[in-house]
């Protein structure tokens, strides 16, 4: 049985999901959750897939530009979706940006 206090914090985090992300939200109470929004890597990730791939396909081509260009846009986009990452995972600015009025802390 919960006590009165982690009642009032569950509540707390479902209001804080909904606000945040509703479709998630609508997806745990059916029974069917997605992955919530901020979690969706994948474009940076693909960016940096195709961007390697024209790298390759410059090397094997013989040609220099392409692979230069291709590697610095696979590696920009690897550094961005790791930042993108930690960013969402516990950096300072994300876990004082869901802090409510009383201080209480979701996470």
């Amino acid at each position: 049985m919960l006590s009165k206090e982690e009642r009032r914090q569950l509540s707390a985090i479902e209001a804080w999901i909904a606000a945040d992300d509703p479709a998630f939200a609508a997806g745990l109470a059916n029974g069917r959750p997605r992955a919530p929004r901020r979690d969706r890597r994948w474009p940076l990730q693909a960016v940096v897939a195709l961007a390697t791939g024209f790298a390759l396909f410059s090397l094997v081509a013989g040609q220099p530009i392409g692979l230069v260009v291709g590697s610095v846009v696979a590696c920009a986009a690897a550094v961005a979706d790791q930042l993108r990452a930690r960013r969402r995972h516990g950096s300072a600015p994300a876990v004082t940006r869901l802090r409510g009025r009383d201080g209480f802390q979701p996470f």
